[in-house]
């Protein structure tokens, strides 16, 4: 019954196993079990159809990664493309304004199939959409932060299929004007939109409008955009299904009302809906409806069943076979999941609702939407807005009435332009007051919970979860209940609250924040984080900082020590004490600094804090005579013991002050090279006395000669193995007992990673499958073991 769905089941498998390299294991899973299946039951046919797609999967990922632009990184090329469309979201203080283009000749060498990229173009150079040019320009690498969990607009554009972007050298050639027709009338319905409402409203109403027609958020101010976010009203203003439905019923509502019969009056909707899509340029949300929506259309016309899991699992299917990496966009998954978890609540749960209050039915729908979409939302944002229900209900009939008066206003403006002139005024006061509610909201003191990513077990078991108790609410009679639910909600306090708070490892990681350095460190309750700054991310506290500490759930900072007041050590640090979710209790430094806003701790040479045991933390540096005008010179020293391991984290102090208290260093296993690994640092004596097991260094891209070739020589000269943020990314480290553990960004795993599995993975994974078996048991009819467990506790009676 829901073969499409299996098909896209093991399709997304392939696409997620290829994405982390473990395609092969899973293919030979696949086979195998397929093999045992076709031998059983004898479906050749099924077996096949799908083995051939997990094939595909991995052919198609392979074809979207291939880009001929990247074999030209950091060199300038001559190049013939075709402009598309300019990013509204062009950096106001950027030289460049950037347009989405298709290259289509590199060096004079036409392509065989054309390329995606981003152009970065200098502002004083005016440039129209849909034009072919020829330009020179240097091909960059699409520059990303290498941090799990964080937003990585590397993988973002590659959804785009762009792998590469370019900045022009010289002067643009208009080569052809409106090199594309349909092109033309997307750009033209776009331009004539935005005049209109442009000159008629508001400019900021005329942002709420543009951005819900054309479903672009960039339109929106950002401050008032967050306000949106945290209403739980962000799905308004992208195009989504709710606009394609409302749109279908009001249009089919119109068609039949002026005599036309059903299935023409199918036939027009259908089509006029396409054509919007394709004059907004077919949003990927829009696209899935659509397709679902052409599915539904089909059935109608033919009068054929419609089956709506297997309408959603054919259009994600479509979608990514167009392209597979967009199986880890949000706005894919966010779409799917909402579209996914309105299915099941129709199929499985309003059946079964008593009540015929549509508030009460409605408030149901949204709580399973909310619980259902509740790990998507929690790795995106991060923000679960309780308040949401509320201004869904209150807000969705005034966003109805103004979707349907802009479409009005938009199609009759063209015909009755003065005498639409009053509507626009009432419609203009209309959105003075929406945004004046939505500001409004941002004054109240609850709006929502800021929630941690889950973790790909955690995401397990809510779904399994779900399902748990789907198929207990439409099956009463089901022998498993009690008990059932019972031992999920153990394995879960067991797994994800009890031994979580019995763990007595040491978590140090150093992430990767381009041209400066930030680290955290926890251990049991305590958590610490070591400089929070960088000068090629300007934003570094609120893109960098403070959402990865989110995303870890860190909420409380025990001690936040800066070495020295450089940007690239503590410019994310106002960011991170203004955020609202996150206390810092303690600031340590060697010095004062006026301008941040926080109690600062002097700590000096011989300062010690003793947490118990096995975990101790002592500053080597400065002492009170030695506090130099150098700010680097008077770095914090921080010497980090636990168990019988050594952490140092020297700041940037430079070779002078290694000598001072070169008596001071002991064999350390895990160092972050002092000064990014600057020649100024790093003297012989100081490796020596070191020999770290691992050197960390943290840097970005610059023009300072970071790091020093010599300085890595001496660090290999000590047999030190060496990592970087700029090579490895997000670098973490495990400390149990006396063994240490790490990993990487890009996968790279100390040897003994593998024992880890065997701490922390298979015991749950073998828990989880003895408490699913005994439930499918206890939930399965009067079978032999059920009878003999009665039959045993009977005679034990007796």
């Amino acid at each position: 019954m829901y073969i499409i769905l299996s098909i896209f089941t093991v399709y997304a498998f392939g696409i997620i196993s290829y994405e982390y390299n473990f395609f092969n294991y899973l293919f030979l899973l696949v086979f195998a079990m397929l093999l045992y299946n076709t031998i059983k039951t004898r479906k050749f046919i099924y077996n096949i159809v799908i083995i051939l797609f997990l094939m595909l999967s991995y052919i198609n990922c392979n074809y979207n990664s291939k880009s001929i632009l990247t074999q030209y990184f950091n060199e300038e090329i001559e190049i013939t493309a075709q402009v598309n469309s300019i990013n509204m979201l062009s950096n106001p203080d950027s030289m460049y304004n950037s347009y989405n283009a298709t290259i289509v000749s590199i060096n004079g060498k036409l392509l065989k199939g054309k390329e995606n990229t981003i152009l970065y173009i200098d502002k004083n150079q005016k440039l129209h959409t849909n034009v072919t040019i020829k330009m020179n320009g240097n091909v960059a690498d699409t520059a990303f932060s290498k941090n799990t969990l964080l937003f990585n607009y590397k993988n973002y554009l590659r959804s785009k299929k762009v792998y590469a972007t370019i900045f022009s050298t010289n002067d643009i050639i208009v080569l052809k004007h409106d090199y594309s027709k349909l092109n033309k009338i997307s750009n033209n319905f776009k331009e004539y939109t935005e005049h209109l409402f442009k000159s008629k409203l508001n400019d900021k109403n005329a942002d709420i409008i543009l951005s819900i027609i054309l479903g672009d958020v960039d339109y929106l101010d950002d401050g008032f955009y967050d306000n949106i976010k945290v209403m739980g009203l962000a799905h308004i203003f992208a195009v989504s299904g709710s606009h394609i439905v409302l749109l279908y019923g009001v249009l089919l509502e119109f068609f039949k009302l002026i005599g036309f019969k059903r299935r023409i009056s199918w036939v027009i909707t259908w089509s006029l809906i396409w054509v919007y899509g394709f004059l907004i340029g077919f949003p990927l949300s829009v696209m899935r409806t659509l397709v679902m929506f052409t599915f539904l259309f089909g059935s109608e016309v033919l009068y054929r069943r419609y089956n709506s899991l297997n309408a959603i699992a054919l259009a994600a299917l479509i979608l990514t076979i167009i392209n597979p990496f967009w199986i880890f966009d949000a706005g894919f998954l966010l779409s799917f999941s909402a579209a996914l978890s309105l299915i099941l609540f129709s199929k499985y749960i309003l059946k079964n609702i008593k009540t015929e209050s549509k508030i009460l039915i409605t408030l149901y729908m949204y709580l399973f939407l909310q619980l259902f979409m509740l790990p998507v939302v929690a790795y995106y944002f991060n923000y679960l807005p309780i308040m949401g229900i509320i201004y869904n209900l209150l807000l969705i009939p005034i966003f109805t009435y103004i979707l349907i008066f802009s479409f009005v206003l938009l199609i009759f403006n063209g015909l009755f332009g003065y005498i639409l002139i009053i509507p626009f005024k009432i419609f203009d006061y209309s959105l003075y007051s929406l945004r004046y509610i939505i500001n409004f909201t941002e004054n109240f003191a609850f709006n929502g919970v800021v929630i941690p990513t889950f973790s790909i077990y955690e995401i397990i078991f809510i779904y399994t979860f779900i399902a748990f108790a789907l198929y207990l609410y439409n099956n009463k009679r089901a022998n498993c209940g009690n008990i059932g639910f019972v031992t999920l909600i153990y394995f879960y306090c067991i797994t994800y609250i009890l031994v979580p708070w019995t763990d007595t490892s040491m978590y140090l990681n150093i992430v990767d924040v381009g041209q400066g350095i930030f680290s955290t460190l926890s251990y049991k309750n305590y958590n610490f984080i070591f400089d929070c700054g960088s000068t090629s991310n300007k934003n570094v506290g609120e893109y960098t900082i403070v959402p990865y500490l989110t995303k870890k759930g860190i909420n409380n900072i025990d001690g936040l020590f800066i070495s020295h007041w450089d940007t690239d050590h503590y410019s994310g640090i106002n960011d991170l004490i203004k955020c609202g979710n996150i206390s810092v209790r303690n600031i340590y430094a060697s010095t004062k600094n006026s301008d941040i806003d926080h109690d600062i701790t002097i700590l000096k040479k011989n300062d010690y804090v003793k947490f118990n045991d096995i975990f101790k933390v002592k500053i080597l540096w400065p002492d009170e005579e030695n506090i130099l005008n150098n700010t680097n010179k008077s770095s914090l020293v921080i010497l980090i013991k636990f168990n019988r391991r050594n952490i140092l984290i020297p700041g940037d102090i430079e070779s002078d002050a290694e000598s001072k208290i070169l008596n001071e260093f002991v064999k350390s296993d895990i160092l972050i090279v002092p000064h990014h690994g600057s020649s100024t640092s790093s003297s012989e004596s100081f490796v020596e006395a070191v020999k770290p097991e691992i050197a960390v260094i943290s840097y970005g891209k610059n023009n300072y000669g970071i790091p020093s070739d010599e300085v890595i020589k001496r660090y290999e000269a000590v047999n030190s193995k060496l990592f970087s943020t700029f090579n490895q990314g997000e670098i973490n480290f495990i400390l149990n007992n006396d063994k240490l553990y790490y990993n990487t960004y890009v996968g790279e795993k100390s040897d003994n990673y593998y024992e880890l599995y065997f701490v922390w993975i298979i015991p749950k994974l073998f828990l989880f499958s003895i408490i699913m078996t005994w439930i499918i048991i206890l939930s399965s009819p009067r079978n032999s073991f059920h009878d003999f467990l009665v039959c045993k506790n009977n005679n034990m009676l007796t």
